[in-house]
């Protein structure tokens, strides 16, 4: 009897440290809605970057099935960056069912910590080391200085021209006229030219790429690191309200665990 007792308060210290572990866990968000990549549970991205992103990230998923989404949580809670990346890269099914060439941009504010998980189709180009040094020189000197819209930014077109060189293409190749029909409805709504939309939407996508105020130039050059510099500040200004309606959701891709993670 004794025994039988011992080992009934052993099952329930299990369940008792199984449910909080379970609790304290954070949660997986929603997958978003089809045509939209970017989840900001933190707020601190602009509704351009959102915006830019989404249109973008469509234009790539089109050409190439790969897709490219990104997270801001407010903490881990204490799971590890590259389980919970990977959970959300999985769970999301970023990138195509067949070809996995998702990619998944994790940044936890509170916990300062950053992660970009890489499915399985992507790992020979985003490599393990390539996935660090991104963060290393074009996020972390800007989450370090509280500017996470700008580090996201950054980070984003560097995964995305790495992305693209696999396939052999350049940002310039991706058909974006999606975004400029947006433009023009949110133009007509609020009595705009067609004309000053497409200004507006080619004042955003050129500073968002080639460098705004304290942004470098397009493409990319040798730092002093050794490193690549990629284009990708933005331009002041721009109109709100991040993504538009119509576009494919994510396609089922998954990973296994490929990817670096950064602190700051």
């Amino acid at each position: 009897m004794k025994k039988i007792f011992v080992l009934c308060l052993l099952l329930l210290q299990i369940l008792f440290l199984s449910s909080a572990q379970a609790l304290a866990a954070p949660t997986v968000p929603a997958k978003p809605a089809d045509g939209t990549f970017v989840v900001d549970e933190v707020g601190v991205l602009s509704a351009q970057t959102e915006t830019v992103i989404n249109t973008y990230t469509r234009a790539l998923s089109k050409r190439t099935k790969a897709q490219i989404a990104v997270l801001t949580i407010k903490s881990l809670q204490g799971e590890a960056p590259e389980e919970y990346a990977l959970t959300v890269l999985r769970q999301w099914g970023i990138g195509d069912r067949k070809l996995n060439n998702g990619v998944l941009i994790l940044v936890a504010v509170d916990d300062r910590r950053s992660r970009i998980e890489v499915g399985y189709g992507l790992e020979g180009a985003l490599t393990d080391g390539l996935a660090g040094r991104i963060q290393d020189d074009y996020m972390l000197p800007y989450f370090r200085q509280g500017n996470y819209d700008k580090g996201v930014a950054r980070g984003y077109t560097a995964v995305l021209q790495t992305v693209l060189k696999e396939y052999g293409l350049e940002i310039k190749n991706l058909d974006v006229s999606a975004n400029t029909r947006f433009a023009d409805d949110r133009a007509r709504e609020i009595n705009m030219s067609d004309v000053a939309a497409f200004i507006v939407v080619a004042l955003i996508l050129f500073g968002f790429f080639f460098g705004g105020p304290g942004g470098g130039g397009g493409g990319f050059r040798r730092t002093q690191h050794g490193g690549i510099f990629y284009g990708g500040g933005f331009f002041g200004g721009g109109f709100g309200g991040g993504g538009f309606s119509g576009g494919g959701g994510f396609g089922g891709g998954s990973g296994g665990g490929g990817g670096a993670g950064r602190g700051w």
